[in-house]
C-alpha cells in the first residue's frame, strides 16, 4: 500500500521528527484498543446471542494441560555407583563420562568391565 506522505520529512527538524513519531505511537496506541474494545463488544453480543458470557465462552475454549512432566521422585539424593574403576574411582553412569573410563576406554578396555 503506498501512500503518498504528507510529510516533508527533509525538511523538519530532530524535534519535530521526534514529536510527530510519538504523536503516531499515541495515535496507534488510541487505534488498536478502540479495535480491542470494538472486538470484545462484537464477541459479547455474539455469546450473548448464544445465551453465554464472554468469560464462560472464553475460558471453556482452554483445555487444562495434562502433558506436564512430574518431578524426578530421587531429586537432590545421591545416585550409587554402576561404575568402579582401578583407582577406586565411580560413576553412577549418568552425566559426562569420567576421565579416568574415557582413558581405560581409548586403552582398548569396555565400559562393561567396571560395572558394579
Amino acid at each position: 500500500m503506498a501512500a503518498v506522505s504528507k510529510f516533508n520529512f527533509d525538511g523538519m527538524s530532530v524535534e519535530e521528527l521526534t514529536r510527530l513519531i510519538e504523536d503516531a505511537q499515541a495515535k496507534c496506541a488510541e487505534k488498536s484498543e478502540a479495535a480491542r474494545r470494538s472486538l470484545v463488544e462484537e464477541m459479547t453480543a455474539k455469546a450473548a446471542a448464544l445465551g453465554l458470557s464472554l468469560e464462560a465462552l472464553v475460558g471453556a475454549g482452554v483445555p487444562p494441560r495434562t502433558n506436564v512432566r512430574k518431578p524426578r521422585s530421587d531429586l537432590g539424593q545421591k545416585v550409587a555407583a554402576k561404575y568402579r574403576g582401578p583407582d577406586g574411582g565411580t560413576w553412577s553412569g549418568r552425566g559426562r563420562k569420567p576421565g579416568w573410563l574415557t582413558q581405560l576406554e581409548a586403552q582398548g578396555r569396555h565400559q562393561s568391565e567396571f560395572a558394579v
